[in-house]
C-alpha cells in the first residue's frame, strides 16, 4: 500500500512539477524575468518537488526534525545519456581499428599480386641443346686425343 502512495505521490509530484515548469516559463515570458535554475512544486504529503531546470533533475524535498533536506527522485533514464556517449565513442574507436585491419590486409594482398616473382625462366632452345652438345663432344675428343698421346710416350697407362 506504502508503494501506490510513494508512486502516486511521485507522479503527481512530476505533473505539478511540469505544470510549475509551464507556468513558470509562461511568466517569465510573460513578464520579462529570466527563471531561476530550480522550481519548487507543492508535493502531496507535504514538501516540495524541485526541479533542476538546467539538468532535469528531479528531487523531494520534505521538512524532517525541523530540517529541510532534498532526496533526489529516481529516474529511469538516469546516465543513460552518458552510457550512449560512451558507447558512440566505443563503436567509433573500433570500427576505425577495424578500417586499419582491413587497409593492412588490403595492402598485403595488393603487395602479393604485385610482387615480381623472381626471374623469369627460359628453357634452352633445341639449338641450344645441340650447341652444348657439340662443344662436349669437342671436348671428350680432345680428352681422348690427350689420352692417346699420353699413352704413347710413356708405353702404358699414364698413372
Amino acid at each position: 500500500m506504502r508503494v501506490r502512495t510513494t508512486a502516486k505521490a511521485a507522479a503527481a509530484a512530476c505533473l505539478f512539477v511540469g505544470l510549475g515548469v509551464v507556468f513558470t516559463s509562461i511568466s517569465a515570458h510573460a513578464t520579462g524575468d529570466k527563471p531561476g535554475r530550480y522550481t519548487m512544486s507543492p508535493a502531496d504529503g507535504g514538501g516540495f518537488v524541485r526541479l533542476d531546470t538546467q539538468t532535469g533533475a528531479m528531487a523531494l524535498c520534505q521538512r524532517s526534525a525541523g530540517d529541510w533536506s532534498c532526496r533526489e527522485m529516481a529516474e529511469p533514464t538516469r546516465g543513460l545519456a552518458e552510457e550512449v556517449q560512451r558507447l558512440r565513442g566505443e563503436n567509433q574507436r573500433l570500427r576505425s581499428e577495424i578500417r586499419q585491419m582491413e587497409e593492412i590486409l588490403l595492402g598485403e594482398k595488393r603487395a602479393e599480386t604485385t610482387r615480381p616473382r623472381g626471374p623469369d625462366l627460359k628453357l634452352p632452345t633445341e639449338e641450344d641443346v645441340d650447341q652444348a652438345m657439340s662443344y662436349v663432344q669437342r671436348m671428350l675428343r680432345r680428352l681422348r686425343e690427350k689420352w692417346k698421346e699420353l699413352e704413347a710416350e710413356g708405353k702404358g697407362t699414364p698413372l
